[in-house]
């Protein structure tokens, strides 16, 4: 991959089941915004899923790294830059990341991960989704990928990565680099899983420490504001399960879709809670990633 090895430097790897590449995201001594205040660190942690269960976690990221995943295939493919999860302040690497890349190659769909900058840096981790699409885009031939078939995907605070990634793709964020930051930052598709801060009471709750759910009815479902959805955002595939604190982050953001228009598919599922991903709870809720891959086929990926 000539290409990217002059776009991107290579960064050491951790062992997998498939076969993977991971790459800086930005060149050296060129990422734009700040790092985080701590060295980085990385560790399997105890979290609860569903059931008791081991996780990777990774904290203080001021290298935002892409890992590709390639799927096997004689023609181009889509591919889905996956947004791991972690409030903001961790990444959800493991379960929400390299096994959600596994699962999308099984599928016949290749998968960038992209551990993107926390703690609380918002602002970066937006620039490093920006510049993971582009990425996508600047080396779909080497990578066998077809450049009008990027998607965002992500799970809880990558979920409203996603969906801010998918609303302000056209707001110039950093100083062109280099000619991957001439290409296009608009995902072609957007999946969110159990989706965090989409809507303006639970943002502003995240964000402003503010104790206001919003009382009238209408009120709850607000858009977040820092979602300016258009007729132009991409098309969407959204789940999540009422006993999640955050349904209310799903409903807004398909509302705000079909008020204009826009293709979209929620998926409320009764219970599941959040943070399952692939996790088996042996509930209806374990049907959304066949309902995902039904998507998947019919937007051609």
């Amino acid at each position: 991959m000539k290409k990217l090895l002059i776009a991107l430097s290579a960064f050491a790897a951790v062992s997998l089941t498939l076969a993977s590449e991971k790459f800086d995201l930005w060149p050296e001594g060129k990422m734009p915004g700040k790092s985080a205040a701590e060295p980085e660190s990385s560790k399997i942690e105890d979290t609860w899923i569903g059931k008791k269960d081991k996780v990777l976690i990774i904290r203080n990221v001021s290298k935002p790294a892409l890992e590709f995943f390639k799927a096997k295939s004689d023609k181009p493919t889509g591919l889905v830059v996956v947004c791991p999860g972690g409030g903001y302040g961790v990444i959800a690497y493991g379960h929400e990341g390299t096994e959600i890349a596994e699962w999308l190659n099984s599928q016949g769909v290749s998968a960038l991960v992209l551990k993107y900058r926390v703690p609380n840096n918002p602002m970066g981790a937006l620039m490093d989704a920006q510049r993971a699409i582009r990425t996508a885009r600047a080396n779909a031939k080497e990578w066998n990928v077809d450049p009008n078939k990027i998607a965002v995907m992500g799970f809880s605070a990558g979920a409203s990565l996603s969906a801010r990634a998918s609303t302000n793709y056209a707001k110039k964020l950093y100083e062109p680099i280099d000619n991957i930051d001439g290409l296009s930052a608009r995902p072609d598709g957007t999946i969110l899983i159990y989706p965090a801060y989409c809507d303006e009471p639970g943002n502003e709750k995240r964000w402003k420490n503010s104790k206001n759910p919003g009382h009238d009815y209408n009120g709850m479902y607000r858009l977040a504001g820092e979602l300016p959805v258009t007729k132009d955002t991409p098309p969407a595939f959204i789940v999540q399960t009422l006993d999640d604190g955050l349904v209310n982050s799903a409903i807004s953001y398909f509302l705000a879709l079909k008020e204009l228009k826009v293709p979209a598919s929620v998926h409320i599922f009764q219970s599941g809670g959040h943070g399952y991903a692939l996790r088996k709870l042996d509930k209806p809720v374990d049907e959304w990633k066949d309902l995902l891959a039904t998507w998947l086929k019919a937007y051609n990926y």
